[in-house]
C-alpha cells in the first residue's frame, strides 16, 4: 500500500507539473510591422517581447491576426486574454492595461515635395490627414479631429494611408514611425524616393497588452509584471531589429 501512495503521489506531482507548463495564453494581433504580423519572423519584434516574457513565467503563447477592428471584438471573447499591442488610449472597458512591453513615436508620413508645417496640431486645420479605423492615435489629435479643426480620412491600414499620401490624395497621415519605416524598406519600398516622415515627433507611445477583464486567469496583470521584470526587453527590440529587419 505504501509503494502504491508513493506511486499514485509521483503521478499526482507529474501531472501538476505538465499541468503548469502547458498553460497556453491566446491574444489577438494585427499586421502591424515590424511589431506584430502573420508573415514576419517570430510573429514580429512586438510579439516576440510578450512571448518572452510569458516564457519568463512557464507559459506559453498563441496569436491571431485580424485587422484591428476585428482583432479587438475577437479580443473580447473570455478565451483570449487581450488584444496587443496596444496604444493607451486603445484599451478599452471591460479591459486592463498591462504594464508597458515597448515604445514607438508617432507622427506624420508626408511627401517630400510637400511638408507639413506645423507649431502645434491645431496648425494642421487646413491639410487633410489620413488615418486608421479604430486607431486611438493620441487624446489631443482626436479631440482636433472630434471637433472639426482636423479633417481627416479613414482606412483600414496604413500600408493605404502611405499611398494615398504618395498619390497626393491626403495631405499626409498619422503613423508610427518605425512602421513607417518597415514600410518604406519593404512593402513600399518603391514609394521611398516620394516620402518621408515629418520633422516633428507627435508624441511616444507606450505599447501594452490590453488584458480581457474575463480572461480566466485573474492574476494576468500581475504575471505579466513578474515576466516583464526577468526580461530585457528593449534588447530583444534590438536584437531582432538587428537579425532580421536589415
Amino acid at each position: 500500500m505504501k509503494k502504491l501512495y508513493v506511486f499514485v503521489s509521483v503521478l499526482l506531482i507529474s501531472s501538476f507539473t505538465f499541468a503548469q507548463a502547458e498553460e497556453i495564453w491566446k491574444v489577438t494581433s494585427l499586421d502591424w510591422q515590424p511589431f506584430s504580423g502573420k508573415t514576419l519572423p517570430e510573429g514580429g519584434a512586438g510579439i516576440a517581447v510578450l512571448r518572452a516574457a510569458l516564457k519568463a513565467e512557464g507559459i506559453g503563447l498563441e496569436v491571431e491576426f485580424y485587422p484591428w477592428t476585428r482583432a479587438i471584438e475577437v479580443g473580447k471573447n473570455p478565451m483570449y486574454a487581450g488584444y496587443y499591442p496596444s496604444w493607451p488610449e486603445d484599451v478599452l472597458e471591460g479591459f486592463s492595461k498591462s504594464p508597458v512591453f515597448f515604445k514607438s513615436p508617432v507622427g506624420f508620413v508626408e511627401p517630400k515635395d510637400k511638408p507639413l508645417s506645423w507649431t502645434k496640431l491645431e496648425d494642421l486645420k487646413d491639410k487633410r490627414i489620413g488615418i486608421v479605423q479604430d486607431y486611438g492615435n493620441t487624446p489631443e489629435f482626436m479631440a482636433l479631429v472630434k471637433s472639426g479643426v482636423i479633417k481627416t480620412e479613414v482606412v483600414q491600414d496604413d500600408l493605404t494611408n502611405i499611398r494615398k499620401t504618395a498619390a497626393g490624395r491626403i495631405d499626409a497621415a498619422f503613423i508610427d514611425l518605425n512602421n513607417l519605416d518597415y514600410f518604406l524598406t519593404y512593402d513600399a519600398k518603391d514609394l521611398k524616393p516620394k516620402l518621408q516622415a515629418n520633422a516633428k515627433t507627435v508624441d511616444t507611445k507606450d505599447l501594452h497588452l490590453a488584458v480581457n477583464n474575463a480572461f480566466s486567469n485573474k492574476k494576468a496583470v500581475e504575471i505579466i509584471k513578474r515576466g516583464l521584470a526577468k526580461i530585457d526587453a528593449d534588447k530583444i527590440i534590438r536584437e531582432y531589429m538587428g537579425k532580421y529587419m536589415k
